[in-house]
């Protein structure tokens, strides 16, 4: 069964919060799939994640349909695709629920920069517990 953990951090706070999620999970030898929206954004989440902290080497690789590679612990896609075989997805924009649900852990974030995309967070929230995923909100400063 899925776990799904809602952080509710603020924007500037959010690639800080990615980071620390997949360095921990890293630490214990877990596979971590980063769901972007957008190659603007795995852009920026590839580069974030080798310059973010210098003293601290996070292997990951932005990946596409039909790549594949057992050896990158951290695949960062754009799509509904998980090439890296992770446990644990970090959704940083909102993937499908069906794919999602596959992870034994979902990291996903509130998002309040606007009314209505606030409003599909808390949709989302609902939609996971309407699939008997346990559901966790940590309100992070």
């Amino acid at each position: 069964m899925s776990s799904c953990i809602f952080h509710d951090t603020g924007a500037e706070r959010r690639d800080l919060r990615i980071f620390e999620i997949v360095e921990s999970a890293l630490s214990r030898r877990e596979r971590v799939l980063i769901y972007a929206d957008g190659e603007d954004r795995a852009a920026d989440i590839d580069r974030m994640l080798w310059v973010l902290k210098q003293e601290s080497f996070l292997p990951h690789r932005v990946m596409r349909e039909g790549d594949r590679d057992a050896e990158t612990p951290v695949a960062i896609v754009t799509g509904d695709i998980n090439p890296a075989q992770a446990d644990i997805l970090v959704a940083d924009g909102h993937c499908g629920l069906d794919f999602a649900v596959r992870f034994r852990v979902i990291h996903e974030f509130v998002t309040r920069t606007s009314p209505e995309i606030h409003q599909a967070c808390r949709e989302r929230y609902r939609a996971y517990r309407s699939r008997q995923v346990a559901v966790e909100h940590l309100k992070e400063g």
